[in-house]
């Protein structure tokens, strides 16, 4: 196996993060121009909405897909995934709790910033989590490069 593609698998799991982190500010961005929920357009309320589906269909992929090839062939991170599993959870819990409040009348832009700024904490300590734990397994791992888009959720 090449050098290089060994790599690839590092610097995709890398580049979904970013591109996530990237949605993530944009939808912080377009929630601090906002005064009231009511203001806030149509088109950031399907923005959010399709952050917070990225990011779940991310973590649901690499639950399915990912960890599960990771695990047959590196054993030993058991108690690794396990911690970043739960972690998937705790961050599909906040984003079902955004998509709450942006359904809601009752929320102001600032409360939602709360709600994207605690995401944003948990996502990011979470990312960094993942790509540290699993380094090692990214540069052994015997996938098909094709499978990347199965085992990362195809976030483009």
């Amino acid at each position: 196996m090449s050098r290089d593609r060994i790599f690839a698998w590092h610097l995709e799991l890398q580049s979904v993060h970013h591109r996530l982190e990237k949605s993530l500010e944009e939808a912080r961005g377009a929630i601090r121009s906002g005064k009231r929920i009511e203001s806030l357009s149509p088109d950031l309320r399907y923005f959010c909405y399709n952050f917070c589906s990225a990011l779940g269909t991310h973590h649901k992929s690499e639950d399915a897909e990912f960890f599960p090839v990771l695990l047959k062939q590196v054993p030993q991170l058991a108690p690794a995934i396990t911690q970043l599993t739960r972690q998937h959870q705790v961050l599909a819990d906040l984003l079902d709790s955004f998509r709450a409040a942006l359904d809601s009348s009752q929320s102001s832009p600032r409360q939602l910033l709360q709600q994207i700024n605690t995401i944003k904490s948990v996502m990011k300590t979470h990312f960094a989590a993942e790509e540290r734990s699993l380094n090692y397994a990214l540069r052994v791992l015997d996938a098909p490069e094709s499978d990347k888009g199965r085992m990362f959720g195809d976030i483009r």
